[in-house]
This record gives structure tokens, C-alpha cells and sequence, in this order.
């Protein structure tokens, strides 16, 4: 009897189909992963603005409800939230440093650095504008003479 072998053709893809979607893999890569690098970047510098504003608000509130002066200090690398009419007569003081890559620049403010909230008072005794900037993107934050805080992409 002979057997009828049948061999079987092997199917798959071919050297130069895989290296063709390698191909438009690597391209599609070389877009998107700068796009979302910067948009990570955006978002941790929008991130960092947020904070401030909240950190600003949180002292805006206090000095209204605690009848305490309160402020913030700002430097270049960060700000410094205190309690008291000035910074070195400060009762309590919270540090808040940025990395080296964000920078507050660009400051404004109608009392030198510092963003100061007279005791149980809403209003702010000093008000203006500041930068928070990674050198590629920068954020405005704003606060005017009536207490409203806010931030904007530049």
C-alpha cells in the first residue's frame, strides 16, 4: 500500500512582510512618543500651577476664618507659605520646593514676592500675576485686588 503523504505547506509571513510592519511601527512610534512627552510635561507643570493656586486659596481662606495674617513668599524654585505679617516674623512656615526644571518667573506682585492676606480679611493686601515656566511651557497665575485666584496656559 502506498501512502499518500500530503505534506503540509506551512503558512506564515514573509521576511519582508515582518520587517515592513516593523517598519511602520517604528514610524508611528517616532510620532506619538514625543506627543506624549510633551503633553506629560504640560500636564505636570499645569499640576504644579494647581497646587499653587490651592496652596493660595487655603491661605486666603485662613486669614478670613482664623482672623490670622497669612501669606505666601514666593522664590524662584518655590514658594513658602507662612503665618504672620512677614515672612521672618512667621509663627508657622510650610516650604514648598519646585524641581530644577520649574521655575517661578516672571513676578508681579504689587508687594514685592509676597502675596499677603491682612487678619480676617479676604481680600489680599498685595495682588498680581506670576510665572510658573519648564522652559518649553509656561502657566500664568493671577490674583487680583478683589481675591479671585486664577491660571492660564501661555
Amino acid at each position: 500500500m502506498a501512502k499518500n503523504i500530503h505534506k503540509n505547506k506551512l503558512k506564515g509571513f514573509s521576511l519582508f512582510e515582518l520587517l515592513i510592519t516593523m517598519g511602520i511601527l517604528m514610524l508611528l512610534s517616532l510620532i506619538v512618543f514625543p506627543v506624549a512627552t510633551q503633553k506629560a510635561q504640560e500636564s505636570k507643570l499645569e499640576s504644579y500651577a494647581s497646587q499653587l493656586v490651592t496652596d493660595i486659596y487655603y491661605q486666603q481662606q485662613r486669614s478670613a476664618h482664623r482672623a490670622v495674617p497669612e501669606g505666601v513668599s514666593l522664590s524662584a524654585n518655590g514658594y513658602t507659605l507662612f503665618d504672620g505679617e512677614t515672612l521672618l516674623d512667621a509663627t508657622e512656615t510650610d516650604i514648598k520646593d519646585y524641581p530644577n526644571n520649574i521655575r517661578i518667573t516672571s513676578v508681579s506682585i504689587t508687594n514685592g514676592d509676597d502675596i499677603f492676606f491682612p487678619a480676617g480679611e479676604f481680600k489680599p493686601f498685595s495682588y498680581g500675576s506670576l510665572v510658573i515656566t519648564d522652559g518649553l511651557h509656561s502657566i500664568r497665575v493671577s490674583i487680583n485686588k478683589e481675591g479671585l485666584i486664577v491660571y492660564e496656559k501661555l
